[in-house]
């Protein structure tokens, strides 16, 4: 699947100009699906926005499932670590989108899924440029 978002939302960050909007860094050993390769600064290159935004929900699959990350405060503690970022400001931003306690275990629905792509994505990029049924196909497929 492939966006092209409206004319009127410009492509300002190099999140959305790489179509990786949740700014995953470039790791030569994890075969994301529809990457193309990386920036000069060191962050992934997808092929469309739909595969970018796969990429954030299978990220989250993993760090859910195999790493035990079961709240907010810990998969964002993961997803943007304090070396990168003001991380209790970024799961604070989170948790008020979602409605949920930072240390409350969470299930990783498709809904719950999608507000938290959502709001990486407001977060990295400063706007969230993409429609629910963009997201909703992308978390489909990044959670199977």
């Amino acid at each position: 699947m492939t966006l092209i978002l409206r004319p009127d939302i410009p492509r300002p960050t190099r999140g959305l100009l790489n179509c990786n909007p949740g700014n995953l860094v470039f790791n030569a050993h994890v075969p994301w699906r529809g990457l193309t390769g990386a920036d000069g600064k060191g962050f992934c290159i997808f092929r469309d926005d739909f595969h970018g935004l796969r990429a954030i929900a299978r990220d989250l699959r993993t760090d859910y499932f195999r790493d035990g990350q079961r709240t907010i405060a810990e998969l964002i503690g993961e997803y943007a670590p304090p070396n990168e970022n003001n991380t209790l400001a970024y799961i604070g931003f989170v948790v008020r989108n979602l409605g949920v306690a930072a240390d409350r275990e969470i299930a990783l629905t498709p809904a719950t899924a999608a507000a938290i792509v959502a709001a990486i994505v407001r977060m990295e990029n400063g706007v969230q440029p993409y429609p629910p049924e963009l997201i909703a196909a992308a978390i489909a497929d990044g959670l199977a």
